[in-house]
């Protein structure tokens, strides 16, 4: 590696240094994957249905096609720059300090509400079992539990996420095999099919379809975890740009395949987020052991993505500390080596929307948290592949990449479409609202580096002087 990349690296890993580097390329997949399936795919996927109908695998599909532009641009920049900060610390080095600061603090919001969300479906999943007690009460037990884990070493996360995410992953492969059986034998379940028209099967037309892409995407939102946990890794380099890969392909399958099948099976008509379409399957089967086994596994799905993206949140916090972005005692680290503070202003999201479930109800709640996480997260992705042009259109020397070009037109009309989608009109309001005060916070306090050692743009341009070519003899290795 060349004397540019090699300083630019190190300058990152001393201010992120501390961290313990423990997690194999299994874990890093696992908790990708545990960050991603989670609410948008057990009861968000309601919501899409419901806007869709049962032309909803086209939204996922255009999702998976938007998630790969994305996965495959932050591969490339995490095998030169791998990071606890990742896209932060990319959108800083390629564009600018303003972009990485509000990169990751954006995702930071995004994340802490993503939480919320979680929670909120927790509390809707175990009212299943028991409605006559108030959801906020498991809100606040889940909460508790998580808090504790995340206090602890990374090993405990990352241990937890992988037997979570491996249950959750199996028993969507589980219910897509049983699914397809009740599929094969409708007349034994009582089920129809869904007529082979136009009007059946695209019930709102093609712009139902395109409305609930932002479900699709929002389900897909994790791939980038990969780039986090790097900073963590065992060999970040390797195993982050496979991981990412992994990852991607997996969630395509399972997303694509399930949806499918579901609605193969619920009357899209039925679907909404008052109860998982998964849970609705087979209770329309007629297969009440299955369906409550179900919602015990999409139960765990949930904790499992609320305790990935508090473990996310607090990594962006500290990342933003460590480079004078936010607070120093949010970048100290307990005797775990886990960045204690950040991991408890993490739980900002919980706070708010325990108050929020107990004031307009569980449903209400979910989607007001999963319009404000899908802007953040939207953003964040927009981040990534606007970084990666910049990066190959000012280190590579080539024309506008069509992979992060397409993809950025393809995920900024989502972002507008929420506009117009009914239940998440607060996704864009929200979303404008942080940019302008985190804008306003940035040109206040944080323009300036606080030190000479911290990365700057002006040292960054120095430094990335060599990368043209690091990236010539790259290409020239294949």
């Amino acid at each position: 590696m060349v004397e540019g990349i090699e300083s630019i690296r190190k300058k990152i890993e001393e201010r992120e240094g501390g961290l313990l580097r423990a997690l194999s390329h299994g874990q890093m997949v696992m908790m990708s994957i545990g960050s991603a399936i989670g609410t948008g795919m057990f009861l968000g996927s309601g919501f899409a249905i419901k806007l869709a109908g049962p032309g909803v695998a086209i939204s996922f599909v255009i999702g998976a096609i938007i998630a790969y532009t994305v996965g495959l641009s932050l591969a490339e920049m995490t095998k030169i720059a791998p990071s606890t900060g990742s896209f932060g610390n990319h959108a800083e080095i390629f564009i600018g300090r303003y972009m990485g600061f509000l990169v990751r603090y954006m995702y930071w919001f995004a994340e802490v509400f993503a939480i919320g969300a979680d929670l909120v479906a927790a509390s809707i999943y175990m009212s299943y079992w028991f409605p006559e007690i108030n959801p906020v009460v498991w809100m606040l037990v889940y909460g508790i539990a998580l808090f504790i884990l995340n206090s602890a070493t990374v090993k405990a996360v990352g241990t937890v996420e992988f037997i979570l995410s491996f249950v959750k992953s199996s028993a969507i492969v589980l219910f897509i095999i049983i699914g397809s059986y009740i599929i094969l034998r409708p007349t034994s379940f009582g089920i129809s099919y869904p007529d082979a028209t136009y009007t059946s099967l695209l019930p709102n037309g093609l712009l139902g379809v395109w409305l609930a892409t932002v479900v699709a995407i929002y389900s897909f939102i994790g791939v980038e975890v990969a780039g986090v946990t790097s900073g963590e890794a065992k060999n970040p380099e390797k195993d982050a740009p496979k991981a990412l890969k992994t990852t991607l392909a997996l969630l395509t399958f399972l997303y694509v395949v399930s949806m499918v099948v579901i609605v193969n099976i619920v009357p899209w008509s039925k679907s909404g987020v008052g109860e998982s379409p998964f849970v609705a399957a087979f209770q329309l089967a007629g297969i009440p052991a299955a369906a409550s086994i179900t919602n015990f596994i999409i139960l765990t799905a949930a904790l499992s993505g609320a305790n990935t993206d508090l473990y996310l949140s607090s990594r962006m916090l500290f990342s933003l500390s460590r480079g004078r972005l936010a607070p120093t005692k949010l970048g100290k680290l307990n005797r775990f080596k886990v960045p204690f503070n950040a991991v408890l202003a993490s739980m900002f999201g919980v706070a708010v929307m325990t108050f929020a479930s107990y004031r307009y109800g569980s449903s209400a709640s979910y989607l007001i948290a999963f319009g404000i996480a899908a802007f953040g997260g939207i953003f964040v992705w927009l981040s990534i592949l606007v970084s990666h042009i910049a990066f190959s259109l000012r280190y590579k020397k080539m024309t506008l990449p069509l992979l992060s070009g397409a993809g950025t037109v393809l995920l900024f009309g989502v972002l507008i479409s929420t506009a117009i989608t009914p239940g998440i009109e607060i996704t864009i309001p929200s979303g404008i609202s942080v940019i302008s005060v985190l804008t306003l916070l940035y040109f206040i306090r944080y323009k300036e580096p606080a030190d000479e050692n911290k990365i700057g743009k002006s040292k960054l341009e120095k430094m990335l002087i060599p990368l043209k070519k690091y990236v010539k003899t790259e290409k020239e290795k294949g």
